[in-house]
């Protein structure tokens, strides 16, 4: 019994050791990213400032990549040490996935897994071809090359965008027309990821428990973390969206370029929050590292539930009770 408590207290702190130098390593990267290609721009870049409002669009591009530069900044040193003090706290009190254990709880269904899987499909190829075309000059013209030249290369990111352009407008139009018909059916649902109070206090609790201060928040379905992960990526796609059909129309030169402002700038930030929040949250964390199952099974333990989504496992299990009743 011994060998076998100290073979997975080896195993456990093995993991932790390879949870913090895996995040490390992606807060490395986005981090040299933010500085030379965000925070050194943004702090040596001359910005006309003025009580007037602009109307010249070189000033107005000027002080939207301003607004962006400062936006991203704020949101990754936020999102890195958020988790930095997450996963510490997490790899001192040993906190230990267990998906495998015991009966489990359906998180998502199939429909929620298939938009999840082209979601990120998709945006690994927008991000893999849209950089390629702002580095082009660099490392983007061998990503050209291996795909079969610059054309190529944008025709698959339109043809992309167009792909996930008809996912987003599916995610709302299918869970839209679905909150109507069952309202109208007398069915109160529960519009669990929109942000509301509670959050914002869960975000504070949250904070102070990492920090060894009170205990930790009980969540319902959707944490603050996750609501601010789904709603900043779809907001993003608007800004990303929207400037990239101008773009497509009339192209880098429209409105003096500012479109292509709103869309490379929301580039930058979408694939930095990815890096430093989304795959911590969902991935790189001591809970589930080196993977969360939970995208391709829709399941996670009864035990993993409870604790992590108290209110939402006390909601479940209270309909099932009614059910039976």
């Amino acid at each position: 019994m011994k060998a076998a408590g100290g073979a997975a207290a080896n195993a456990f702190v093995r993991r932790n050791v390879a949870a913090i130098v895996v995040y490390a390593l992606v807060c490395g990267l986005a981090l040299s990213w933010l500085g030379i290609q965000v925070m050194i721009p943004m702090l040596t870049t001359p910005v006309p400032i003025s009580l007037s409002i602009p109307t010249d669009l070189a000033n107005i591009n000027a002080l939207v990549n301003l607004f962006f530069q400062a936006l991203i900044t704020f949101l990754i040193l936020f999102a890195v040490a958020h988790n930095g003090l997450d996963l510490v706290k997490k790899a001192s009190t040993g906190e230990v996935n267990s998906y495998q254990q015991g009966p489990r709880v359906r998180r998502f269904d199939l429909n929620q897994r298939v938009q999840h899987m082209l979601l990120f499909l998709t945006t690994l190829v927008l991000a893999l071809t849209g950089f390629a075309q702002m580095y082009y000059n660099s490392w983007g013209f061998y990503v050209a090359e291996a795909l079969g030249g610059q054309d190529l290369l944008i025709g698959i990111h339109l043809a992309t965008a167009v792909v996930l352009g008809g996912l987003v407008a599916y995610h709302f139009a299918f869970y839209g027309v679905q909150y109507v018909v069952r309202r109208a059916m007398g069915d109160p649902v529960p519009l669990s990821i929109m942000f509301s109070k509670k959050d914002a206090t869960d975000l504070f609790q949250s904070l102070k428990y990492m920090v060894g201060r009170g205990d930790p928040p009980a969540y319902g379905k959707y944490d603050y973390a996750q609501k601010f992960d789904y709603w900043g990526i779809y907001w993003g796609m608007i800004i990303l969206g929207v400037p990239g059909v101008f773009l497509w129309a009339y192209g880098y030169d429209f409105l003096n370029g500012l479109p292509f402002v709103f869309h490379t700038d929301e580039a930058v930030l979408a694939v930095l929050f990815l890096m430093v929040f989304h795959f911590y949250q969902t991935h790189f964390n001591p809970r589930y590292f080196p993977m969360n199952k939970v995208f391709w099974t829709g399941e996670v333990s009864e035990k993993d539930m409870k604790k992590e989504h108290p209110l939402e496992f006390e909601r479940i299990k209270a309909a099932e009770g009614r059910g039976r009743e």
